[in-house]
């Protein structure tokens, strides 16, 4: 059996990192809704064209669409937990393992999606009251990178998921 100390401790470290984000994230998104929600006016300018009024029903969408796109990265998070989890005990080639990568790029293609679909709809909604509607679409180089990596590992939660199988058919035979 291989040495797998190094696999182990920098996962046990990523575990508690995933896992530490994980709970964050979602409660500092949903304090800054919260202050949105509590001042809309606080939307104008940063977000929001100069000298447009946001009223308390568009900061509360706007609210509502940050606090829907955090979903899917925290769902990506507490896979990595679980994954970490694993692979700091050393359960490396499972298929619960598979089955989890997968997950979590499925997760992160949701993820880079909202990137783009998130601000577009802030800056619609918020631009409702503003003299002239503004649509924005951005889709960046970071963006595309991040939607080829979460596409890399859907595409390696497959090959695991045959690799598992593989395993556990050649452990039938012994």
């Amino acid at each position: 059996m291989k040495d797998r100390s190094r696999l182990q401790s920098l996962s046990g470290i990523l575990y508690w990192v995933a896992l530490v984000l994980s709970v964050a994230l979602p409660l500092l998104v949903l304090v800054q809704a919260g202050k949105w929600v509590a001042d809309p006016g606080s939307l104008v300018g940063a977000d929001a064209p100069p000298g447009t009024t946001v009223t308390a029903v568009q900061a509360g969408l706007v609210a509502a669409v940050a606090l829907v796109s955090v979903l899917p990265m925290v769902a990506a998070l507490r896979g990595m937990v679980r994954l970490f989890g694993r692979y700091r005990m050393a359960e490396v080639l499972s298929l619960e393992n598979a089955e989890t990568i997968l997950r979590i790029g499925r997760a992160m293609v949701v993820v880079a999606l909202f990137t783009v679909i998130g601000p577009t709809l802030r800056l619609l909604i918020l631009s409702w009251n503003a003299p002239h509607r503004t649509l924005s679409i951005a889709l960046d180089d970071g963006t595309l990178g991040f939607l080829l990596a979460a596409g890399l590992l859907t595409v390696i939660g497959w090959a695991m998921r045959e690799a598992a199988a593989v395993k556990a058919e050649n452990a039938g035979f012994v």
